[in-house]
């Protein structure tokens, strides 16, 4: 299963947010296209979806800017990337594919079981992180042991 670039460039603003916004600290679009790597113009179009779901707040102005909608400990990786892909994000069958008779039906049987554990298995992995986690995991591998005497 792969996710799209949207759903990458969702899950970095969102965190970006959680490291570097607050209430009283709004940050720009410009320096979160800067530092996820993000085209500006595409990062608009996200950063309004994740608005419309509720899992970030903008405003406006010269002093505008966005923050995350609610805490980042209540924000799971699943709510960001069903925000901008849509409920059947995590879904990990093939569309279109329909079973036929006999042992192709049996077959057919099979796969979908094996599909339908994959995707339970994402959509928990998923559900189990919230940017909060990430947020540690990103100041955990940022700190830089001090070895001088």
């Amino acid at each position: 299963m792969r996710f799209s670039l949207k759903s990458d460039y969702a899950l970095r603003a969102a965190l970006d947010l959680a490291l570097h916004a607050s209430p009283t600290q709004l940050a720009r679009t410009a320096d979160v296209a800067r530092r996820t790597g993000a085209p500006a113009k595409f990062l608009e179009a996200v950063l309004g979806q994740l608005r419309r779901s509720g899992i970030i707040e903008s405003q406006r102005g010269s002093r505008g800017g966005h923050r995350l909608g609610r805490p980042a400990a209540r924000i799971r990786a699943s709510d960001v990337i069903r925000a901008v892909e849509g409920p059947e994000a995590l879904l990990a069958r093939p569309a279109g594919r329909r079973s036929g008779s006999g042992a192709s039906a049996s077959a057919s049987r099979a796969l979908h079981q094996v599909w339908a554990e994959a995707e339970r298995a994402i959509e928990a992995k998923l559900d189990g992180v919230t940017l909060e986690d990430l947020a540690r995991r990103v100041q955990e591998s940022s700190r830089v042991p001090d070895f001088n005497i």
